[in-house]
């Protein structure tokens, strides 16, 4: 069956409730914990550090299953998402729930516990799906095309957390910064939990027909369950799969560093109100959601390689005005929000590539690759989350102890000069080694549109 509109569209959408809920937590859960649980930076860092590498280490062990055992009727990867999207709809809202007047260190238990169970059910949902784009598209364009429909339903479910910041945290008598009320983040955790278990149904019966007959990418020679983990230090012995992984999983940092410090920073830097904020965070959600079709365009005129790069030096450029903005704070005191409003748009719309090409172009390499060598497209999708995860852990880690180091202290409404600097410096550091790292990684890439003309 040919793959349609309808199908892109039903695949995509099942990328919206999954982001909205990882969002949240990517997004609010850094600040939630320390600011709102007074849980120390360390252990929140400790939290979401574990739960991730958990997720990394689940990550090929899902791939495997799916790339190899079918269930029943909904093949194999619709099934698995199913119950991925039911559970993380459930994990979800514990996540949320933590009661305020328990002591530190069973605030920190019930933190771990459920994320741990978010993480794998995030897993049961995110490594079949990633692996089914590559099942429904085979063709070289075909993949940027079908990456552009799921980012965008991604940067969609990304922009509903900032809605719902404004709507469910708003400024009241008694938290006139709206973002420190513990009760909206339940109203949030409620909205996307719904959301999740929608979208995801809507993409498990949209796509079933055309995926569960499918065949796997790859899906001849497999990889054995017991060289799972060897294996994905052999597939860095290929070039192309070394600079997409590592390329990837870099760029990312940036990401995590600029959603788990970001609240922090606006709200202490500039001491921003939610609704502020909300409008930041959205113009940088719609700058990755309108630059899609122009680095899809690009993409197509000029291969992937070129403009992943040209997309990462506009979200480099970006983040340098805003950092300017912040040293020169007090002299731009008057616009400095405008000028901020309009550097995060830019750096949306740059980091917007981030979330296509990459994907797209290790598709190309698992379709290269699997032609050559054992593996099936699950576990070799999963490869690329493992890295991303593995090393976003250890950022959140280093991100929350540094929080500590700084003197940060969550009771504090105000915080001094050297912490707000310290937060500035974390940030902006951070974001952008990620970003320049990932550039001169991705240079080395050098497969092109040239090396799949034969694909059918």
């Amino acid at each position: 069956m040919k793959l349609n509109i309808k199908h892109k569209i039903c695949y995509g959408i099942g990328n919206l409730g999954y982001s909205a809920v990882n969002q949240t937590i990517t997004n609010f859960f850094m600040f939630f914990g320390t600011s709102v649980l007074k849980i120390p930076g360390t252990f929140i860092g400790l939290a979401i550090a574990l739960s991730m590498v958990w997720d990394a280490i689940t990550d090929p062990v899902v791939g495997f299953v799916s790339d190899n055992k079918k269930l029943g009727c909904f093949g194999y990867r619709n099934g698995y998402m199913l119950i991925g999207a039911i559970g993380v709809s459930i994990a979800n809202l514990f996540i949320w729930c933590v009661p305020t007047n328990l002591s530190v260190a069973a605030k920190f238990v019930w933190v771990l516990i459920s994320l741990i169970f978010n993480e794998t059910f995030c897993t049961l949902y995110s490594t079949p799906y990633g692996a089914l784009s590559g099942d429904l598209a085979t063709e070289y364009n075909d993949r940027t095309v079908i990456q552009v429909y799921k980012t965008i339903f991604f940067l969609i479910g990304m922009i509903l957390p900032s809605l719902l910041l404004n709507i469910f945290l708003p400024s009241t008598p008694e938290y006139p910064q709206g973002q420190l009320n513990p009760n909206g983040y339940k109203n949030i955790a409620i909205v996307c939990s719904l959301i999740m278990i929608v979208c995801g149904v809507i993409c498990v019966v949209g796509t079933l027909k055309i995926s569960k007959d499918k065949k796997c990418v790859g899906s001849n020679q497999k990889i054995g369950f017991k060289t799972l983990f060897i294996s994905f230090f052999d597939c860095l012995k290929d070039e192309c799969q070394r600079v997409v992984v590592l390329g990837y999983a870099i760029s990312m940092i940036s990401a995590t560093i600029l959603t788990s410090v970001g609240l922090h920073f606006f709200t202490y830097c500039f001491n921003y109100k939610s609704s502020q904020i909300t409008v930041l965070l959205a113009l940088l959600l719609v700058g990755m959601i309108l630059s899609q079709p122009l680095w899809c365009k690009v993409s197509l005129k000029n291969d992937k390689k070129p403009t992943l790069l040209s997309g990462l030096l506009v979200a480099i450029c970006g983040v340098v005005v805003i950092m300017l903005t912040y040293v020169f704070r007090s002299t731009w005191s008057l616009f400095s929000f405008y000028v901020i409003a309009a550097a995060i748009f830019v750096v949306g719309a740059g980091a917007g590539v981030l979330y296509t090409l990459p994907a797209s172009m290790y598709l190309d390499v698992v379709a290269l690759v699997s032609k050559q060598e054992n593996g099936g497209s699950a576990v070799f999708q999963s490869f690329l989350t493992f890295s991303a995860n593995f090393l976003n852990a250890i950022t959140l880690l280093i991100v929350g102890v540094l929080l500590d180091l700084i003197g940060f202290n969550p009771n504090n409404m105000v915080q001094s000069r050297p912490v707000q600097m310290g937060i500035a410096i974390i940030l902006f550091l951070g974001v952008l080694i990620s970003l320049i790292g990932s550039f001169f990684i991705f240079s080395r890439y050098k497969l092109k549109q040239k090396h799949f003309k034969n694909e059918q």
